[in-house]
C-alpha cells in the first residue's frame, strides 16, 4: 500500500499546488486591483466630503458678508446720532443668526460728545441667547490696534481676520469679517463688523469623518489651525510645526500648497508610523480645509474580506484534495496491482497472473507489456537453464582440461643433478597457450619455453602437441636447432589455421658448461652473472615454429660460468600493462634480474618476478599468460 499511498499523494498534492498557485496568482490580482479601486473611491470620497463642507463654510461666510456689506447704508444713514449708530450692530446680529457679534468701531474723536474710543457692540449671549449691546472701547481695549480694525482700515478692503480670542468683547474663539466706511472724500472714518463663532465651523468640521480614525482640521491663512480635533492645537500651533514633529517633510509641503490656496490629494506618514490619506481645499476667505485619514480604515473591509477569502480558499483547496485524493487512488489502483506483479516477477515467480484492466488507455498499453515481459521471461528463463547446463559442461570440461595442462607440465624440480631449476605459468584463461619443459639426460639439460599464437583450447592443444614433441625429439641426442627443425615441419605441415609457436630452446652441458641453444622467433632471455650483472642474450633471428617448413635453423652457443643464471620468460612479463597502459618492459626486467641475490634459489627468482610484475599491474586484470623459468649453474 505505500507505492499507492505514495502515488496518490503525489498525484494528489500535484494538482493542489498548481491550483493553489493559479488561486493565489487571481486572489493577488483580484487584491491589487481591488486596493487600487479603495484607494481611487477613497480618494474621490474625501475629495467630495470636503468639496461638501467647503460649500457649506463658504455659504456662512457669504451669507455674513452679504449681511454686512447690506447694513453700510443704514450705518451711514444713522451716523448723525450716536445713540441710532447703536442699534446697527444689534440689529445685525439679531436678524443673522450666524452672526454672534457686531459693532461700528468709529475713528477717534468722531463723537466728541463720546470721548476718544467710540464703538457700540451688540452679541448674542452664549448661555441664554439674548442680545446684549456694550461700548467696547476704552483704554483697555484699544480696538484701533487690533487687526480686524487696523488692516481693513489701512487697505480700505473688506477682510477676515485671522481667528482670535476676543477678550473684553465677544469671550470666546471668533473670526471678524470688517467691511471700511468711508466719506465723501474716500476716507475712512468707521469699520462695520460681523463676528462668527468657531465653535459652530469646529462642530461642522469635526462631523465630517468618513473613516472611524479620519479626522478634519481648518487652516488660518498663516498655517495656524483653526479648528482641529484637539484643541490643545488651536490657534498656538501651525501645520508646519506639525509636520516639524513628526518629521514629515511632505506634510510641510502640502501646508505650503494650502496657504497658496491650492487643492489636491497626497500622502504621508503621521507620527503613528501610519500612512494617511490627505485631501485639501481652499475656502473663499483665505482659510483652507483638509480630511486626512489613514490607510488601514479604507482597506480595513478588504482585510477582513480577504481573510475570509483565504479561510474559504483553504477549506475549497482541502475539499479539493479529497476529492482528487479519492479520484486518484481509484485510477492508481491497477498501477499498484501491476506493481505486485512486477515484484513477484522480480522474485522469479513467472506464472502470476497479470491484473486485467477495462480501459483503452496507458494503463491498457502497461498491462500488454507486463504480460509480454512475463512471456519474454519465461522464454529467455528456459533458454538460460538449456545454456547454464552447456556451459556448466563446458565449464567443467575446462576445469579438466586445465588440471590435465597443468599435469603435463613437470612439477618436480628436486632432481636437477648440480643445477637449480624451476618454473612456473600463470594462464590468463582456465587454459592457455604458454609452455615450458626440461629434460635431463647423460649430464645435459634440454629445456624448452614456448608460447601458442592465440588463447583458449586452440593454444592449448597446440602447447600440449609442442611439448610431446619437446619430450619426443629431445630424446634423440640432437641439438636445439635439430629439434626446433622437427617441431617446425610437424606444425607447418596442413596448417591452414596459421597457428605458430615462438619457441627458446636451450642445451647445457653440465660438464662443460657449454650453452647451446636456438631462438624460434621467442623473447631474449637474460643472462645474470655470477657478479650480479645482468644482460640480454644476443640470438640470431630464426622465424617461430610452424610457419614455413623447411626452415634452416641456427644453433649458437656460449661458454658459461658456475654461478651464472638463465632467466626465460614469455611477453606476458615484458608486455603485462597497468592501467594506464603502461608496459612493465624489458628494462625493468634486466633491473629485476640484476637485484636477486646470487645465492637466491631458482623458486626465489621466479615467484619475485611474478610478484614484481603483479605489483607493477596494480590489480589490472592479466592480459596475456605469464611463463618463468630460472636456471642457475
Amino acid at each position: 500500500m505505500r507505492l499507492k499511498r505514495s502515488l496518490a499523494i503525489r498525484m494528489s498534492m500535484m494538482i493542489i499546488v498548481a491550483v493553489s498557485v493559479l488561486f493565489i496568482g487571481a486572489f493577488a490580482g483580484v487584491a491589487i486591483l481591488a486596493r487600487r479601486a479603495l484607494r481611487e473611491g477613497a480618494t474621490r470620497n474625501a475629495t467630495l466630503l470636503l468639496d461638501k463642507l467647503r460649500e457649506e463654510i463658504n455659504l456662512s461666510l457669504r451669507e455674513v458678508e452679504t449681511a454686512t456689506e447690506n447694513m453700510i447704508w443704514v450705518v451711514k444713514e444713522k451716523q448723525p446720532s450716536p445713540d441710532d449708530i447703536s442699534e446697527v450692530p444689534r440689529r445685525l446680529v439679531e436678524f443673522n443668526p450666524p452672526i454672534i457679534g457686531s459693532t461700528v468701531a468709529f475713528e477717534p474723536w468722531f463723537y466728541p460728545s463720546e470721548g476718544y474710543w467710540y464703538a457700540p457692540y451688540s452679541y448674542r449671549d452664549e448661555q441664554t441667547g439674548v442680545i446684549k449691546s456694550i461700548q467696547m472701547g476704552n483704554e483697555n481695549y484699544d480696538y484701533f490696534n487690533m487687526e480686524w480694525y487696523r488692516e481693513p482700515h489701512r487697505n480700505a478692503h473688506n477682510r477676515w481676520s485671522d481667528p482670535y480670542f476676543d477678550e473684553g468683547g465677544g469671550e470666546q474663539m471668533m473670526a471678524t469679517y470688517s467691511v471700511p466706511i468711508w466719506n465723501e472724500n474716500m476716507e475712512v472714518y468707521a469699520i462695520l463688523t460681523a463676528d462668527i463663532s468657531l465653535k459652530r465651523f469646529s462642530e461642522k468640521v469635526a462631523a465630517v469623518r468618513p473613516y472611524e480614525n479620519s479626522f478634519s482640521f481648518l487652516l488660518g491663512r498663516s498655517g495656524t489651525f483653526i479648528c482641529h480635533p484637539d484643541s490643545t492645537r488651536l490657534l498656538t500651533q501651525t501645520i508646519f510645526s506639525e509636520a516639524q514633529r513628526i518629521g514629515s517633510e511632505t506634510l510641510a509641503q502640502v501646508g505650503e500648497e494650502m496657504l497658496r490656496g491650492k487643492e489636491g490629494c497626497t500622502e504621508y506618514t503621521g507620527s503613528d508610523g501610519r500612512k494617511h490619506f490627505m485631501a485639501y481645499s481652499p475656502v473663499s476667505n483665505g482659510w483652507s480645509i483638509a480630511i486626512s485619514f489613514p490607510y488601514e480604515d479604507v482597506f480595513a473591509g478588504l482585510r477582513r474580506l480577504q481573510w475570509l477569502l483565504i479561510v474559504i480558499g483553504l477549506l475549497d483547496l482541502l475539499m479539493l484534495y479529497l476529492v482528487i485524493r479519492k479520484v486518484v487512488t481509484r485510477l492508481t489502483q491497477p498501477i499498484t496491482l501491476f506493481t505486485y506483479t512486477a515484484m513477484n516477477i522480480a522474485k522469479g515467480n513467472f506464472k502470476v497472473h497479470v491484473p486485467e484492466v477495462n480501459t483503452q488507455d496507458e494503463l491498457k498499453r502497461l498491462h500488454d507489456s507486463l504480460e509480454y515481459m512475463l512471456l519474454s521471461f519465461q522464454e529467455y528463463i528456459a533458454e538460460l537453464r538449456s545454456s547454464t547446463a552447456s556451459n556448466e559442461r563446458y565449464e567443467s570440461e575446462l576445469h579438466i582440461a586445465s588440471s590435465i595442462q597443468r599435469q603435463m607440465l613437470p612439477s618436480d624440480f628436486s632432481n636437477s643433478e648440480g643445477v637449480d631449476i624451476f618454473a612456473m605459468l600463470s594462464p590468463a584463461k582456465q587454459v592457455g597457450g604458454d609452455l615450458y619443459d626440461f629434460v635431463i639426460r647423460n649430464r645435459t639439460v634440454y629445456f624448452a619455453v614456448g608460447d601458442v599464437s592465440g588463447k583458449g583450447v586452440p593454444a592449448a592443444l597446440y602447447m600440449a602437441i609442442t611439448r610431446a614433441a619437446f619430450r619426443f625429439t629431445s630424446g634423440l641426442g640432437i641439438g636445439p636447432e635439430g629439434i626446433l627443425s622437427r617441431i617446425n615441419d610437424v606444425f607447418a605441415e596442413g596448417n591452414a589455421s596459421a597457428m605458430f609457436v615462438t619457441l627458446f630452446m636451450g642445451k647445457l652441458n653440465l660438464d662443460t658448461l657449454e650453452l647451446e641453444w636456438c631462438n624460434g622467433g621467442h623473447n631474449p632471455i637474460v643472462i645474470v652473472n655470477p657478479d650480479g650483472t645482468s644482460e640480454f642474450l644476443q640470438a640470431k633471428p630464426n622465424l617461430a615454429a610452424g610457419l614455413f617448413p623447411g626452415f634452416p635453423y641456427v644453433r649458437e652457443s656460449r661458454q658459461m660460468q658456475k654461478g651464472s643464471r638463465l632467466i626465460v620468460y614469455t611477453d606476458g612479463v615484458t608486455e603485462a600493462e597497468r592501467a594506464d597502459q603502461a608496459q612493465f618492459g624489458e628494462e625493468r626486467l634486466l633491473s629485476f634480474a640484476s637485484s636477486v641475490a646470487p645465492e637466491a634459489s631458482s623458486q626465489t627468482c621466479c615467484e619475485d618476478l611474478f610478484a614484481a610484475v603483479q605489483a607493477f599491474t596494480a590489480g589490472n586484470p592479466q592480459n596475456d599468460d605469464v611463463t618463468i623459468l630460472s636456471l642457475k649453474i
